[in-house]
């Protein structure tokens, strides 16, 4: 038998008997897989034994596990109940983690109030993300009444403390005149701040000011860069303007094949915009049926999402029957939608389609139009 063997061994003895030290010590080698093979439900398991006795950084961590399903099957109800066990020994990571499922309903009803109050108790512990948090529910008027000024306070404080989605969040501010006055060079600083981090948002915001030569010189090539950085992490908005760099031959040679590539990434994930730009050059490029129902499908799920040309071209689809059997009373209530938002096309194509329907269909088509007018898509700036 090895000495390592036999080191486990004695642990394991120790830790049976209830020995707290021994438990932490299996739990921090399973979890972290030193001299062992790497095992989180073994490491769950002495976690729990350790929270058992009362110590508040297992039962933080117990916490987190059930939160995340780390290593046991993920319990909202377990999360809270060990979370709380560490909160009333007011471990800070607990008191922000119990604030969090309290903004957010995870294993308990919704309340601002309680997510505030905690949150503010973490803050007094120094808690980046209670911080950051507390900027987020001022800014947003969560609990509270919208107060920019406290919200900033709180963002600063987290900054400060290198958090990049505080760094973010006071650009976006600045970026946008909310509560501040407008200062394009600020928010760029505190973007470039973020970005330094690697944080995916900062990178495309940093992007879009350099694209748009917002408190920076524009610059194609530095935008494309900072752009690519982020849709290599996987962002879905940077991965539609990357392939709009190379739709255009911004910076890039254009290339066509390669913007398709960026498309259907952020098409992917659920981008609105990308859907709609994929489904276009599929429907341009169209040479059979199958290609026709490709683009319906991306239009689809791009108009639903309020994109507005898409909602135009998918009633022309159903007007046509391609990709998709004629309905007239669909065409309507898409080019209905499209039409609210005063798409031109979707203005003039209303009044035509109009007289082929009886009347029971264009109340069908109207109700259908009324609902599909509710959606709107979301903005770029990322936060």
């Amino acid at each position: 038998m090895t000495k390592e063997s036999t080191d486990i061994s004695q642990l394991i003895t120790q830790a049976k008997k209830g020995n707290l030290t021994a438990q932490l010590t299996l739990a921090g080698i399973y979890e972290e897989g030193q001299g062992e093979a790497q095992d989180l439900g073994l490491a769950a398991r002495w976690f729990l034994q350790a929270a058992k006795q009362g110590f508040a950084k297992a039962q933080a961590r117990m916490g987190e596990k059930y939160m995340h399903g780390h290593g046991v099957e993920q319990d909202d109800e377990q999360a809270i109940f060990w979370l709380s066990k560490a909160a009333e020994q007011n471990d800070v990571d607990s008191l922000a983690n119990l604030a969090w499922c309290f903004q957010n309903g995870l294993g308990v009803e919704k309340n601002y109030g309680e997510a505030l109050k905690g949150y503010q108790k973490a803050a007094r512990f120094g808690h980046v993300n209670a911080h950051y948090n507390l900027g987020y529910m001022y800014a947003q008027g969560a609990g509270v009444e919208p107060d920019i000024e406290e919200a900033i306070k709180w963002y600063q404080r987290a900054a400060k403390k290198g958090s990049a989605k505080a760094q973010l969040n006071i650009g976006a501010l600045y970026a946008e005149g909310n509560g501040v006055e407008k200062n394009d060079i600020e928010a760029v600083e505190w973007y470039r701040k973020a970005a330094k981090r690697g944080y995916d948002k900062a990178l495309f915001n940093l992007a879009l000011m350099y694209k748009e030569g917002r408190g920076v010189p524009k610059d194609y090539q530095e935008a494309e860069n900072l752009f690519r950085e982020a849709a290599e992490q996987n962002y879905s908005r940077a991965q539609y303007y990357l392939g709009n760099f190379y739709l255009n031959g911004l910076s890039v040679k254009k290339d066509v094949s390669e913007a398709l590539v960026w498309f259907r990434k952020s098409a992917r994930q659920g981008y609105a915009k990308a859907q709609y730009q994929l489904a276009k050059i599929t429907m341009d490029e169209a040479e059979s049926e199958e290609d026709f129902r490709d683009a319906f499908t991306w239009f689809f799920h791009a108009a639903e999402q309020g994109h507005t040309k898409a909602q135009y071209h998918l009633g022309t689809l159903y007007v046509n029957g391609k990709g998709i059997n004629k309905d007239n009373v669909k065409a309507y209530s898409w080019f209905y939608a499209a039409a609210t938002d005063d798409e031109p096309r979707a203005i003039k194509a209303l009044k035509k389609i109009e007289k082929k329907l009886q009347p029971a269909e264009l109340a069908e088509a109207l109700e259908e139009g009324a609902d599909l007018c509710a959606i709107a898509e979301e903005d770029d700036l990322a936060d």
